[in-house]
C-alpha cells in the first residue's frame, strides 16, 4: 500500500516536471516572430545575390538570392543591414510581440538631384501656405498705398510750388509702367482645383502603374510637367492620406510605391 502512494507521487511529480520543462521549451517559440521583406535597388527592382544581417544573439546572416529575406526574432531592438559590394544600407527595427513585421530595403544611392528637387517643392509648398494663413496681409497693402499717395501729393505739391506743371504721360506709358501682380495660388485654392478636377488623381495613379507600381518624385514630375510643383505636392500628400500610395522618404528625397 504504502508502495502504491509513493507510485503515485513519483508519477505525479515526474508529469510537473515534464510540463514545467515543456513550457520552458515552447516559451521561445511562443515569443518568437517573423522579420521579413524584400530588398529593392535604385531601378525599384529586386536586388539578388545580397547578404542580408540582423544583429541578434547570435547574430544571423542570410545571402538572399532572390531579393528577398526572412528572419525569426525575440522581441527586442535589432539593426538589419543589406550589403552588395560597395552598397549599404541599414535599418532600426522594434519588434514589439509575437507576430509577422515586413520591412523593405533600399540600396538606393546618389539622390542628391532628387533631395535638391524635394527641398525646392518643400520650401514653396510653405510659402504658399504662409500666404495663405496670413489674414493681416490687406495692412500692409493699405500701408503702400498710403504711402505712394503720400509720395504722389508730395510731387504735385513740389510742381505746384515751382510754377511746374507735372509732365503728363500717355495713356500707353501708364499702361506700360504698371506693374504686374503675379497670383500666386494658395494651397485651399490649389485643393479647390484637385476637388474640381478628380482626374489628375487618376492621372497619376496611371503614371506610376506605368512605372510598375514605383516611381521617383523626380520622375513622376517629368511626367507631369503641366502641373505645377506645389499642386503634384498636393496630389501625392491626397494619395497618401486615401492610402492609394506610400512615400518612402530616403533623406530630403521620395520614392512613390503603389498600394
Amino acid at each position: 500500500m504504502i508502495t502504491s502512494v509513493k507510485m503515485v507521487k513519483m508519477a505525479k511529480l515526474s508529469l510537473g516536471i515534464m510540463i514545467i520543462l515543456i513550457v520552458i521549451i515552447l516559451a521561445p517559440m511562443a515569443l518568437s516572430a517573423t522579420l521579413k521583406g524584400s530588398i529593392y535597388n535604385t531601378k525599384l527592382e529586386l536586388e539578388t545575390d545580397t547578404f542580408v544581417t540582423i544583429n541578434t544573439q547570435p547574430e544571423q546572416k542570410y545571402l538572399s538570392k532572390d531579393g528577398n529575406y526572412q528572419f525569426e526574432v525575440s522581441p527586442g531592438k535589432y539593426t538589419l543591414t543589406a550589403q552588395k559590394v560597395d552598397e549599404e544600407t541599414s535599418e532600426e527595427v522594434e519588434i514589439v510581440k509575437e507576430g509577422e513585421y515586413v520591412l523593405d530595403l533600399f540600396l538606393i544611392g546618389g539622390l542628391g538631384d532628387e533631395e535638391d528637387l524635394w527641398s525646392d517643392t518643400e520650401q514653396e509648398l510653405d510659402t504658399e501656405v504662409v500666404l495663405d494663413t496670413a489674414d493681416n496681409s490687406w495692412r500692409y497693402w493699405l500701408v503702400g498705398i498710403g504711402v505712394l499717395l503720400v509720395i504722389i501729393g508730395i510731387i504735385l505739391w513740389w510742381f505746384k510750388k515751382g510754377g511746374k506743371k507735372p509732365i503728363h504721360s500717355t495713356k500707353k506709358d501708364e499702361e506700360e509702367h504698371i506693374p504686374e501682380i503675379k497670383e500666386t495660388k494658395t494651397v485651399k485654392e490649389l485643393k479647390e482645383e484637385l476637388a474640381a478636377e478628380p482626374g489628375y488623381l487618376d492621372e497619376t495613379i496611371a503614371i506610376i502603374k506605368r512605372y510598375g507600381g514605383r516611381i521617383y518624385q523626380k520622375e513622376l514630375r517629368k511626367e507631369m510637367m503641366h502641373l505645377s510643383e506645389s499642386k503634384i505636392s498636393l496630389i501625392l500628400t491626397e494619395l497618401e492620406h486615401k492610402g492609394r500610395i506610400e512615400k518612402i522618404k530616403k533623406g530630403r528625397g521620395n520614392a512613390i510605391i503603389l498600394r
